[in-house]
């Protein structure tokens, strides 16, 4: 007689593969074949799992096709099925997953666009400002920098946010107007209300952020900041990019 976790396995391997046989021999028919029951079961799960991936990535659905994403995404979630029931954090490698899809090699900027849809996806759940310890609170020149707890920067190879916001938006003749040549970018993004705001960084304010997010302090900052841009100024870049942006909050010392 098998134990709970061999029957879990068992029932879960007829689930993802679709070869129901050693499981039908587990499950009482009750009027419906054991066959029958597997794969009703297995349709509800994988329409739950699309389902679960369409939320969390509707700019990617959206330029792909609903259909297509559906196709895209069933492949996913059979290599990759959740590792727990909680299904808010699933999906986080989906862009690893759709960087080596054949199909959409013409589109190469699609997986840095679930890269920022994820992002934005996890920083609307994380807390608000005053709601948890300051991500770093730092002096600078006699003025107090906290970061917003909620703050994370992201680094891409496309200037994906007018394509994701287009995408989001329906807006076609954006769409095909949008630069899609590649081109780093660096992006601050943060909580905002119940979403999630995002910035464009120049490489030396994206430094220093990285540094603060770090656990360094000011000075180690400004000396990333500046060996990241050596052509440029960090404190013009940090006084232009961060000090009056929604994430960072001034107090003087």
């Amino acid at each position: 007689m098998l134990g709970l976790r061999d029957y879990q396995r068992c029932i879960a391997a007829a689930l993802l593969t679709g070869e129901t046989g050693p499981a039908a021999l587990l499950i009482a028919s009750d009027g419906i074949p054991p066959d029958d029951r597997l794969r009703i079961h297995r349709n509800t799960m994988l329409t739950v799992l699309i389902n679960a991936l369409s939320l969390s990535y509707p700019a990617v659905e959206a330029l792909v096709g609903v259909d297509f994403f559906a196709q895209v995404a069933r492949g996913f979630i059979l290599d990759h099925p959740p590792q727990a029931a909680l299904l808010t954090g699933y999906g986080g490698s989906f862009h690893e997953f759709i960087a080596n899809y054949s199909q959409l090699r013409g589109q190469p900027y699609l997986p840095d666009v679930a890269r920022l849809e994820w992002a934005v996806e996890m920083t609307a759940r994380k807390p608000e400002a005053g709601n948890a310890p300051s991500l770093a609170d730092v002096d600078i020149g006699g003025t107090r920098l906290a970061l917003v707890p909620s703050l994370i920067t992201l680094a891409t190879g496309y200037h994906v946010e007018p394509i994701w916001r287009a995408a989001l938006e329906n807006d076609g003749d954006t769409l095909s107007s949008v630069d899609s040549d590649p081109k780093t970018t660096n992006y601050a993004i943060w909580r905002a209300g119940d979403g999630a705001a995002i910035s464009v960084l120049g490489v030396g304010s994206a430094a220093f952020l990285e540094e603060l997010i770090a656990g360094g302090d000011a000075e180690s900052a400004v000396n990333a900041a500046a060996t990241a841009d050596l052509g440029g100024d960090p404190v013009a870049a940090i006084t232009a990019e961060i000090l009056p942006a929604g994430f960072a909050q001034l107090t003087p010392t």
